[in-house]
């Protein structure tokens, strides 16, 4: 009776979902270096990931984090070349290009010659595309600001290098020269949250 009481009790916990603009923006990177490549990264996945990922994916669909996750891995895993942060870093700029540009999802927050803008609207943009997790915006001067990466889940360094690079192209698109985005603090290195000071003339 005990059991089925704590049972009923125990809140339900909801996967971690992201927006299908997440996942086709890693396809996308993945298809831009061939059909091979794209082959080698799907090869590494379940068959279940494969059809997933292989079917139509939708922007303003919910699908699971972990799916993503494991296409970055599985994408690490066959393209890296033995640099896996670089790699990843590269993805996050192709993620910012793919969906900051003419007619990509997150363009409206996009004001040319003004980075503290689109950096301003990282909290919602996030919120929009993440079921768990939330991202504060600290301006810190004419330019510079910190991005703070808080309760994400899952975490990892790869995603800090995923984000560092996506801060560091969407700066640059907003107008920004000359950009330096340094991760000043780490989850996965013991601390509290994550930090992100990106700076640029």
């Amino acid at each position: 009776m005990e059991d089925a009481l704590a049972s009923i009790e125990a809140p339900s916990r909801t996967p971690e979902r992201v927006k299908g603009t997440l996942l086709l923006a890693r396809m996308k990177f993945v298809k831009a270096r061939g059909a091979e490549a794209v082959e080698g990264v799907l090869r590494r996945l379940s068959p279940e990931d494969q059809t997933a990922l292989r079917a139509s994916l939708l922007p303003s669909t919910w699908y699971p984090a972990n799916l993503m996750v494991r296409l970055e891995h599985a994408a690490a895993s066959a393209l890296a070349g033995g640099d896996r942060r670089a790699l990843f870093a590269e993805m996050g700029r192709f993620s910012a290009g793919a969906n900051l540009r003419l007619g990509g999802m997150q363009r409206p927050y996009l004001r040319e010659g003004d980075p503290q803008f689109l950096l301003s609207n990282v909290p919602r943009m996030y919120t929009s595309q993440h079921s768990t997790g939330h991202r504060e915006y600290r301006r810190l001067g004419d330019r510079t600001a910190l991005i703070l990466s808080l309760d994400e889940e899952p975490f990892s360094a790869d995603d800090c290098s995923t984000t560092a690079g996506w801060l560091e192209q969407a700066v640059a698109l907003s107008g920004g020269r000359e950009v330096r985005v340094e991760e000043t603090q780490c989850r996965a290195g013991g601390a509290p949250h994550c930090e992100f000071r990106a700076e640029w003339e």
